[in-house]
């Protein structure tokens, strides 16, 4: 990750875009520019409004030779700017003046105490690896040309992985490749599939998995989420809604009209019997694959779809086989709201997505909308759009719809005062047509028909389709490949060195007396005895900081609640503020469109802002956690990583609180304030704010909820993954000393048969140790 992004990801809680078409700062590099830097890079979210309109700001950028900023987007892309200029310049004179320009502007109360942490963590000396400037080394170029694919390293590590099984006789070893080798093995790569209803989802999942699986085969007409995955029998589970969730569909339906049907509907149609199916925990049943549709198909009798919260189907097909799941989701234009949560709630924590238009009805709002929201705020980081039906237009016709499309998503991007993410969208965004139709004859055995009607298998788009699948989850630039790759690499050398470790104190020991072996284990002994009391303590002290860092996880629950009180004023404000502009200007009241783009960009923003604030305060408490540990790792002669590594939280948490908290539906909000407005008066403007006030208060109940319960949860989980890379170290230390105890008693008890093949021995154990050496070598070297 490069500078830009760990400036923006920690200070501003955002992802910023590379290699944006923006004007360059100035290069003539000097301390002074270093100063301006620094105010530049201390502005916020928060606080932005109050630097651009100062002369002295605009004359600082001046000297920049830039543009003074207007909005926050411009700040945004200058100070991206800035960074990679300080990462291209990053001379220790320079970063000090950096320094020593942020104590300055701390001191004078322009830069608070907790965003001056920020940017001195930031940009401090050890991280960015500074040197002076007569030591600079030359820069390294990585050579992408020569990486190797995610398949292609797996299949490598998992090469030497059986091979220190053969070779190894201890058992704890053995142990420890085998779940490493679970761990490669047990991967999954999930792709989301989503569009409005009748966008052509199931027919192109059928071509992709060669099998009519989906669609009017089984499940036609899937009103439903469902998850394929891999199974070497086929079976199908379904889910019901459960009691919190069906709660809140009926509060929907007091509102939305759409939702009102469904839910008459339901009731109608199960009656008393609906208990049995709504449980406070989500029911589920074991179906027949056959009989699936009936459960999840809008058009069967019964319409027990209506009850069904996702199906979670199991397949043998080769397309699933290397641990990829589909998340195929219900239509977007689906008039219950929930299944639209749901839908988000599975597609933020997806690897890619895919999102599929009819050629004939592309790009609607709610396809726009749709893609929007994805990239800005679902942590999507590849999106494929699909434009289906392609065999019923002509060439010049797709590249009309691809053009409209981009146009549609600028002029949305306008509407949120967004358009600054244009270039952003449009690079992460590639659009494949496909014909699915012709694509599932070629699969099916059919491909005479496809042939027939003009169509070979490459002109159907499918090929070119799994390429871009294949290459964006297991490729040689795959990100999540790569992690996967560097963690399984991690512990297998992790593995080998233990094993180095055990094979160096036999070595060891061989060249002792037995005489000299005794005397050992009594030193041993004499150690093991402090070790335990070491042991002990450390133990209780991780006890004592887990149930601190408990206690601060529920105390920042305080946090949130105070934040999205406040959250609920600014939208409040912004949407009276812009009725009372709009009467005043115009004289009439704004429109319905405009409210809801105020109300659903400051709920996202604001939500955003509030877990930024939140991981930062985790993340500075996991620190100073961590250090406490490290330094009691330290004086007991041992530490958490690499010894000349400072502990660094962030390290832990680099991915973490990004997706997932933004997948509630706010159209019943936005439904009740935008009623209101439509009914205000310029002279009731009072009336006006205490009545959406209310709207708010009452609707940010189930906010509140859902994302305290999602940081705790995301929290909680991180808490118990961070405490065992913690206690990782003492653990660790603590196998040693039981496999040095275990080889030294076993050394004693067969000195004399060791002591006659005691050169042989030893000339085997240095082999392994030194072949060990060299497969350590070549797992690092793994690229």
């Amino acid at each position: 990750m490069s500078l830009a992004n760990d400036y923006f990801l920690l200070y501003h809680g955002i992802t910023f875009e590379q290699d944006l078409d923006v004007e360059p700062i100035d290069t003539n590099i000097t301390e002074t520019t270093f100063s301006i830097y620094a105010l530049v890079l201390s502005a916020t979210r928060k606080d932005y409004e109050k630097f651009l309109p100062l002369t002295s700001f605009k004359t600082f950028c001046q000297q920049l030779n830039v543009k003074t900023p207007s909005n926050i987007a411009e700040l945004n892309h200058l100070q991206h700017n800035i960074v990679e200029c300080i990462e291209t310049n990053q001379a220790k004179s320079h970063v000090d003046t950096l320094h020593d320009s942020f104590d300055y502007l701390k001191e004078n109360k322009i830069l608070n105490m907790e965003n001056y942490d920020k940017l001195i963590s930031l940009f401090d000396h050890q991280e960015l690896n500074l040197v002076d400037e007569i030591d600079m080394p030359a820069q390294v170029v990585e050579d992408d040309e020569n990486k190797s694919s995610f398949k292609e390293l797996k299949s490598t590590l998992e090469d030497v992985i059986n091979e220190l099984k053969e070779e190894s006789s201890n058992e704890k070893i053995i142990e420890d490749l085998d779940e490493t080798s679970n761990y490669l093995n047990n991967q999954k790569f999930s792709i989301g599939i989503t569009g409005v209803m009748n966008a052509g989802k199931s027919t192109m999942l059928n071509a992709l998995m060669g099998r009519e699986i989906l669609g009017s085969a089984v499940v036609p007409e899937t009103a439903n989420l469902t998850i394929v995955k891999h199974n070497p029998t086929e079976n199908a589970k379904v889910f019901y809604w459960n009691k919190g969730e069906w709660d809140r569909i009926v509060k929907s339906a007091d509102e939305l009209e759409s939702m009102r049907d469904y839910v008459n509907e339901t009731n109608k149609i199960f009656g008393s019997e609906l208990n049995s199916y709504i449980k406070p925990e989500s029911r589920y049943d074991e179906v027949d694959i056959n009989d699936l549709s009936s459960y999840t198909s809008a058009e069967a009798s019964g319409k027990k779809c209506n009850l069904v919260k996702y199906v979670e189907l199991g397949s043998n097909l080769d397309f699933l086989s290397d641990g990829i799941e589909i998340v195929d989701t219900p239509g977007l234009d689906d008039p219950v709201i929930q299944r639209e949560e749901i839908t988000k709630e599975y597609i933020s924590a997806c690897d890619m997505m895919l999102h599929l238009m009819n050629v004939s009805q592309s790009a609607t709002l709610k396809d726009v909308e749709f893609i929007i929201d994805a990239l800005l705020y679902q942590n999507i980081s590849k999106l494929l759009v699909v434009i289906t039906r392609a065999d019923t237009v002509s060439k010049e016709q797709l590249d009309e719809v691809i053009k409209y499309t981009k146009s549609s998503i600028e002029k949305q991007l306008k509407a949120q005062n967004k358009d600054s993410q244009l270039d952003y969208i449009l690079k992460t965004i590639k659009f494949i047509p496909i014909s699915g139709k012709m694509a599932l004859l070629h699969r099916t055995g059919r491909e005479q028909e496809a042939l027939d009607a003009g169509f070979t298998i490459e002109d159907t788009g499918i090929l070119e389709i799994e390429s871009y699948l294949n290459e964006t989850l297991f490729g040689s630039n795959s990100q999540k490949g790569e992690l996967i790759i560097q963690s399984g690499k991690s512990q297998v050398i992790k593995t080998i060195e233990k094993e180095a470790q055990s094979l160096n104190y036999e070595l060891k020991l061989l060249s002792k007396s037995k005489e000299e072996l005794e005397v050992e284990l009594e030193e041993f002994n004499k150690k093991k005895a402090v070790n335990d009391r070491i042991f002990l303590a450390m133990k209780e002290d991780i006890i004592y900081y887990k149930s601190d860092a408990k206690n601060y996880i529920e105390s920042l629950e305080t946090f949130v609640e105070s934040e999205l009180i406040e959250l609920q004023n600014v939208i409040k404000q912004r949407v009276v503020s812009d009725v009372r502009y709009s009467f005043e200007k115009t004289k009439k009241r704004p429109e319905n469109s405009r409210i809801k783009v105020i109300v659903e960009t400051a709920i996202k923003d604001g939500i955003i802002d509030v877990i930024r604030d939140y991981r930062y305060k985790f993340i500075k408490k996991s620190q100073t956690i961590g250090e406490q540990c490290e330094q009691k790792y330290h004086d007991f002669g041992f530490s958490i990583g690499h010894k000349n590594d400072n502990f660094d939280a962030r390290g832990f948490f680099q991915d973490d609180f990004k997706a997932g908290f933004l997948t509630g539906n706010n159209e019943v909000l936005i439904n009740q304030v935008t009623t209101a407005v439509s009914k205000s008066k310029a002279n009731k403007i009072n009336e006006l704010d205490r009545e959406i006030e209310s709207f708010i208060k009452d609707q940010f109940k189930s906010i509140e909820e859902d994302i305290k319960s999602k940081a705790n949860k995301v929290s909680n989980i991180l808490i118990e993954s961070f405490f065992a890379t913690l206690n990782a170290p003492l653990q660790a230390f603590e196998q040693k000393m039981l496999n040095d105890e275990e080889i030294l008693q076993k050394q004693i008890g067969s000195f004399e048969q060791n002591n006659e093949n005691r050169a042989s021995m030893s000339i085997d154990i240095h082999k392994k140790i030194k072949k060990l050496d060299t497969v350590i070598s070549n797992v690092k070297g793994l690229n």
